[in-house]
């Protein structure tokens, strides 16, 4: 495995540089700031940008110094520093995770550890399900939490790379009363609001009001998107042991989807010169998709002794889309004009998911147990129907946007109704002992019951099953050092069956990580490395026996090392550091995939962001700067061709006076033109152009 060592050094420095940074500015550092990190709770505000606590990888309220898995938390002050506008923007900083692949400004689509895991976003710790097409508003979040690896013993179906778990803004102890207004480039339009306050004098009954309305065209003709999220809450004190928070929200959305364009005239060399990053492939006026989505929820707490605790989690999301976009399907042998195919589709989705907990905290000897005791429930249904139709091939140098389209046809095999009930009970002991040492085990049931319909006339239901389990242990030295080991599984069920009818297993996954972590004293600073190997498998591939159908053969292998630093360097200072190595391959296969690097898998990634306040010549002014460098990745399955690596720049200007706070971000300050990602030789992904935006927030007293 070969290392940038230069990029490792580069952000091992700060273990060596933090303690002498912070006692020369010890004087500017105020007792409250280390008091609010010692009381940070594991799903409120994150002082700075480095978090201490998080209840994604446990589900209590666990210190990451002492979590032996890799987990990143990205705190509402960095996202509002690098003036974030989607979920794929808000991880790109995050080691291991590259976001915002295909370009496609309207679907957050991320990869962990080299697995695409756009379907396993949980909101509150329960998962998520709105087609991949209805974009998470970054605004409505306290915080947005990344788990590594495998995570099923914890959460059930999940692939093997990890999970992002957004944690809601809820009503705050403190009032808050903000509104701000943006304008940028591309005709950006963006109005917030963030209200939270009492409703009675003893402030038992607390609530919290979220909204953002934002608009913008983009550099892809015909392109644009507009968004609406609403979101009120109410949290109700009912006696001290216990406490009901109500979440609601709603969300519309209407945007043109992004399509690829052609490698040849892209990362490939194509006689008629290069295509134009703003050609749109689709039609207009055609190529639309408009999406809707209420959630309503609670979160209930009930303490029967101080250390026995229930936790109840239930939340109904029902939303809509409905729109059409044009897939292109090949470049004509002169490379000039691209095939087509318009599919029309109309979706209606509802999920209900609940998750119970019992949390138990007891001694036995000299063991400190955490127990945590807990079942969850998943009711999903969804009605989807698809018709496609052709359309008139498009001159990519010379487009006439008046195609003629053919008549639309129902496709049976996407088309009809899907229901998914799961139930999981799961068993975890986070063990402390002697000085340091922390213990963590897990075990998980799931059952499940899938029906599958279609308009063809099938219909296959399935019983997927699983048993997982997780164990990890972790040595927290007095100095800040913590060194871990774990092992952790994931399963996903596999829709299909075989030649002989038999239906697929459900894919698992396994990981073992090594890794070691660091906190300073004040916890203003953190560092994680980590090192795994994580296995997926049972994976599909073309019956050498039978093409017309697949066999469960094939398996990836993905090996990897990650370095990530976060937080606080000096008083003025904020930092945020990763790089990333993924050494991908598939392991098994019935075709000519073998050996080769899967899509969408970058060998190296490496970031940098830093914030820094210049109050010393100025009072409130700051300056942030951020580079991402994405290195080169396959660009179809066989491998026969690769995208070009890339780096672009971001960059931000702040002041804040009295009650007024103004920022300038810019995102591709170079306005550098690069393809993000290819899926194919007919699929390669512009990357987002320079954005820029002027943002105006007034507190009110």
């Amino acid at each position: 495995m070969k290392l940038k060592w230069g990029v490792v050094c580069a952000l091992m420095m700060p273990y060596w540089s933090v303690h002498a940074e912070v006692a020369e500015d010890a004087a500017e550092l105020p007792e409250v700031a280390v008091s609010a990190r010692q009381e940070e709770s594991a799903t409120g505000p994150v002082k700075g940008y480095k978090a201490s606590r998080s209840q994604t990888a446990t589900k209590t309220n666990a210190a990451l110094s002492e979590t032996p898995q890799s987990v990143t938390v990205i705190g509402s002050e960095q996202i509002r520093d690098q003036g974030v506008q989607s979920l794929a923007e808000a991880l790109r900083f995050t080691a291991g995770v590259d976001a915002g692949q295909r370009g496609r400004r309207g679907l957050d689509d991320i990869s962990i550890r080299g697995f695409v895991q756009s379907a396993y976003v949980l909101r509150d710790g329960m998962r998520m399900d709105n087609d991949m097409w209805i974009q998470n508003e970054p605004f409505a979040f306290e915080r947005i939490e990344v788990l590594k690896g495998p995570a099923s013993v914890l959460y059930g179906q999940i692939s093997p790379g990890g999970l992002v778990n957004l944690v809601t803004k809820r009503p705050t102890d403190k009032p808050i009363a903000e509104i701000g207004i943006g304008l940028g480039n591309y005709n950006q339009k963006q109005l917030t609001a963030d209200f939270s306050d009492a409703l009675n004098e003893d402030g038992t009954v607390r609530y919290r009001l979220v909204g953002i309305s934002s608009a913008s065209d983009d550099q892809v003709d015909f392109v644009d998107r507009q968004r609406t999220y609403i979101a009120p809450s109410l949290t109700w004190d009912i006696s001290d042991k216990t406490s009901l928070t109500l979440l609601a929200s709603y969300q519309k959305s209407d945007f043109v989807p992004i399509r690829g364009l052609p490698a040849r005239g892209t990362v490939l060399a194509n006689p008629n010169g290069q295509i134009s990053y703003s050609r749109f492939v689709g039609v207009p006026g055609v190529d639309k998709y408009s999406t809707e989505q209420t959630q309503f929820g609670y979160l209930f707490e009930h303490a029967f002794t101080p250390s026995i605790k229930f936790k109840q989690s239930m939340r109904v999301n029902d939303y809509d889309l409905e729109g059409a976009f044009t897939s292109p399907t090949s470049l004509s042998a002169n490379g000039l004009n691209y095939a087509r195919q318009i599919q029309y589709r109309d979706v209606h989705g509802q999920m209900l998911t609940m998750d119970n907990q019992l949390n138990m905290q007891f001694d036995t000897a000299a063991l400190r147990h955490d127990v945590l005791v807990g079942f969850d429930y998943l009711h999903f249904d969804s009605k989807r129907t698809d018709k496609r139709a052709s359309v008139t091939a498009l001159n990519l140098y010379n487009p006439n946007y008046s195609p003629t389209i053919g008549v639309a046809v129902t496709t049976p095999t996407t088309t009809g109704t899907d229901k998914l009930e799961q139930k999981g009970l799961y068993l975890q002991d986070h063990i402390k002992f002697g000085d340091g040492w922390n213990l963590v085990l897990g075990l998980r049931r799931d059952e499940s019951d899938l029906l599958e319909k279609r308009l063809s006339g099938s219909r296959t239901r399935t019983n997927p099953g699983a048993t997982t389990g997780r164990a990890g242990l972790l040595y927290a030295f007095g100095n800040g050092w913590s060194p871990y080991i774990s092992y952790s599984e994931s399963f996903v069920p596999v829709t299909g069956s075989g030649a002989d009818g038999t239906a697929f297993k459900p894919e698992t996954g396994q990981q073992r990580e090594i890794g070691l972590k660091y906190e300073t004293p004040n916890r203003a600073f953190g560092t994680t490395v980590a090192l795994y190997d994580l296995t997926r498998q049972n994976v599909t591939t073309t019956d050498p026996n039978n093409t017309a159908f697949n066999i469960q053969t094939g398996e990836q292998q993905h090996r990897g090392v990650e370095i990530e630093a976060t937080g606080q360097l000096t008083s003025r200072l904020n930092v945020v550091g990763s790089y990333s190595y993924i050494d991908a391959e598939i392991t098994k296969s019935t075709t000519g995939t073998l050996h080769k690097r899967p899509i969408l898998v970058a060998k190296n990634m490496a970031n940098l962001w830093a914030n820094y306040d210049m109050g010393r010549w100025l009072q409130g002014l700051g300056v942030g700067i951020g580079a991402r460098y994405i290195g080169k990745q396959a660009g179809d399955d066989l491998n026969t061709f690769y995208t070009p690596h890339y780096t672009v720049y971001d960059a931000a200007l702040f002041y804040r006076t009295g009650p007024w706070r103004f920022a300038l971000n810019a995102r591709n300050l170079a306005d550098k033109e690069y393809i993000a990602s290819c899926s194919s030789v007919s699929a390669c992904y512009t990357g987002d152009p320079r954005m820029i935006m002027l943002n105006a927030t007034y507190a009110f007293k």
